[in-house]
């Protein structure tokens, strides 16, 4: 028993927490330009180191910088209920259509224009949906080359999506996270960072975002509510949610929200 314990104490000190309860507000909220309404989904792009936000009506994506300005628009022509975006690698991004339950792999071009569904690869997923209640969260892991999708309520889940081999018409393996997002009410994003294995879920009707480790067992958490983590007003439909190669933490929220969280100093 004793043997356990501290074997217990000793992987603990060995994790790289995130520690989200240390998090504050910084900046926000700010109204994100080029957006005026739907923001909901946000990624990360280490390389051109700036944010990327999915839009639903108009299926959109724009570029942003950290202060919430406009970079560029790219419209996602054909496309249907945009409510996930992830960064795969170099200008590919993933998008997840809700009701359709589809990943959809798009490459986003330095520079304005669009993109077409009917060109896009898409990976349809075998997981219970509808229209009212479909994949919303959307995470990659670049170094297993697996997806992290969230079913958004009633049934809130989890499932880690791996895709098939190059050239086979079979449709990827969902595989459910039994304990991941367990008491939340719904889940509306989600973001991976595969250095620390840590996977970030976001809840807006819980008002929460919960950092888990890769099985999803919780290991901290930030409270969206007003009068906790430097919020003056709670945050209203939290859509998405990024961590940047500093570890600051962003959220967007309906309408056109950007929240800009950092460790306390």
């Amino acid at each position: 028993m004793i043997t356990s314990l501290l074997l217990h104490q000793v992987l603990a000190k060995g994790e790289r927490l995130l520690h989200l309860n240390q998090y504050t507000l910084v900046k926000g909220p700010i109204v994100i330009e080029g957006i005026k309404a739907n923001a909901s989904g946000l990624a990360y792009h280490a390389e051109r180191d700036s944010l990327f936000v999915v839009l639903d009506q108009p299926q959109r994506v724009v570029e942003i910088n950290f202060d919430g300005s406009l970079k560029r628009k790219i419209d996602l022509n054909k496309f249907q209920d945009t409510e996930g975006i992830a960064w795969v690698t170099g200008d590919i991004f993933a998008i997840a259509e809700e009701g359709k339950c589809n990943i959809v792999l798009v490459e986003l071009e330095p520079n304005d224009g669009g993109v077409s569904w009917k060109k896009a690869k898409k990976l349809k997923l075998e997981i219970k949906v509808n229209s009212l209640n479909g994949i919303e969260g959307l995470a990659y892991d670049p170094i297993k080359k697996l997806f992290f999708v969230a079913r958004e309520k009633g049934s809130a889940a989890l499932f880690k999506i791996l895709q098939p081999p190059n050239g086979s018409k079979e449709n990827p393996t969902s595989i459910l996270m039994t304990v991941a997002g367990r008491g939340l009410k719904d889940i509306s994003g989600l973001h991976y960072n595969a250095q620390d294995e840590r996977l970030l879920i976001l809840s807006h009707e819980s008002a929460c975002v919960v950092e888990t480790n890769k099985y999803g067992i919780e290991k901290s958490r930030l409270s969206l509510k007003g009068g906790q983590s430097g919020l003056k007003q709670t945050v209203l439909k939290a859509e998405g949610v990024a961590l940047d190669k500093r570890g600051t933490l962003y959220i967007v929220g309906e309408p056109n929200q950007l929240f800009i969280f950092d460790k306390k100093k």
